[in-house]
């Protein structure tokens, strides 16, 4: 598989230059944005560059795969199907993780710059930026990982219109959750809320974690054995 995750690795570093431009300008926007929010405020820019990070880089990996005709080509190389698949989604993650460790950072090399709008660079607040970055990652690659099977299914075209719909089918699903009248919602931000101490916090992001976990090897397998059966 390392051979396959390379090839995948040498896709990705053509497309760091435009999804890095792209995630810069998020941060900026929305951290100049949100910054008289105070500290909870503080951490838009760096979630929401650590969501939208997997979504990006499997749309780009996938146009890039249609555009160069590299998916079929890929097809005549020494890699097992199961390789290629696995070399994609961990590509995917690895990416999405340098992508939300670099807007982390860049978070708090620009704290100080906000000392007057009340925001203090304490541990307490990097380690606040740095889970809800994770968290955000985490649930944008479950996302991901629902929508990867299609791509390798339908291809790009095809599957990029079914994943809009999934993606706001999704989106329904999560308001749905987190409504005020969800007592599933209100119990975990009630814990959330009355206990903003690292432990719990840090508990909250591994349960996230495991969870993408899970989903990520049945996701895994079901694109395993769709992409075996597919006549390339």
């Amino acid at each position: 598989m390392k051979r396959a995750f390379m090839s995948e690795l040498a896709i990705v570093r053509t497309l760091i230059p435009s999804i890095a431009g792209v995630g810069l300008f998020i941060f900026v926007v929305l951290t100049l944005a949100n910054a008289s929010d105070g500290d909870s405020g503080m951490s838009a820019g760096a979630c929401a560059v650590s969501a939208m990070s997997p979504i990006m880089v499997m749309s780009s990996l996938a146009g890039f795969d249609n555009q160069n005709g590299w998916e079929r080509y890929r097809a005549t190389l020494p890699f097992s199907r199961k390789d290629i698949i696995c070399a994609r989604y961990l590509c995917i993650v690895v990416f999405s993780a340098i992508m939300a460790c670099a807007a982390v950072l860049l978070n708090i090399i620009v704290l100080p710059l906000f000392n007057s709008a009340g925001v203090t660079s304490t541990g307490q607040t990097v380690f606040e930026i740095a889970i809800a970055s994770a968290a955000s990652m985490l649930i944008s690659l479950m996302m991901v990982f629902l929508a990867q099977p299609l791509f390798f299914r339908f291809g790009h075209m095809e599957a990029l219109r079914l994943s809009v719909g999934l993606f706001a089918l999704l989106g329904c699903l999560a308001m749905a959750a987190l409504s005020s009248s969800n007592p599933i919602s209100n119990w975990l931000m009630s814990i959330a809320g009355a206990n903003p101490d690292p432990a719990v916090l840090g508990c909250l992001c591994a349960g996230i974690a495991a969870l993408a976990l899970v989903l990520c090897a049945l996701s895994c397998a079901v694109s395993t054995k769709v992409y075996r059966v597919r006549d390339l």
